[in-house]
């Protein structure tokens, strides 16, 4: 059950640097957001970020079924969101502050994952009462959290973006020889 509990551990982290990143620059979740028919503001994406912080720090200090349950929904509810940006073409995933973080397949699994380990969670130990069931006051379980969350960022951001600067691309100018063939 620990590795459930490190993994709804890691999913109130991301939720916090999500949520973070939302107050400090709103405007890819604010456009995102429209692009997807919701009227947005930047005061929508930075009360949207205040939350999520909200969340993820009660999760992670305080713990319980209903942090975990409320960590589950924004889950649910980015896979969502994810799911639909990609289904309209969207730039961006609009999540963690940055405009060029396109959404990809691998955040909706990534995000489904989060939600179901947290809704797991709802019956487990608190990331607390794990820490304190380990030696070092939890320091492997913390650093272990900060691991899955850093990958999991990864994954959400720069590997969509590396696997797209793979694809072959067409070439956008055709040379024309001056008989009217293109070379």
């Amino acid at each position: 059950m620990d590795v459930v509990v490190a993994l709804h551990a890691a999913a109130a982290l991301l939720l916090l640097v999500a949520g973070m990143a939302k107050i400090v620059r709103p405007a890819p979740t604010a456009e995102l957001l429209s692009s997807l028919g919701v009227p947005a503001h930047s005061s929508v994406a930075i009360t949207l970020g205040v939350v999520e912080c909200a969340v993820g720090i009660a999760a992670l200090a305080v713990g319980g079924p209903l942090t975990a349950l409320a960590t589950a929904a924004f889950y649910i509810g980015f896979t969502g969101v994810v799911g639909r940006a990609l289904a309209v073409g969207a730039v961006s995933c609009g999540c963690f502050g940055r405009a060029d973080t396109p959404p990809s397949w691998l955040h909706v699994v990534g995000n489904t994952g989060f939600a179901a380990a947290s809704i797991v969670a709802v019956a487990g130990d608190t990331p607390l009462d794990v820490m304190d069931d380990q030696p070092a006051a939890g320091l492997g379980f913390v650093v272990g959290v900060g691991v899955i969350a850093g990958l999991a960022l990864v994954a959400f951001t720069a590997l969509p973006e590396a696997l797209a600067a793979r694809r072959p691309s067409t070439p956008s100018f055709r040379v024309d020889g001056g008989d009217g063939t293109a070379r």
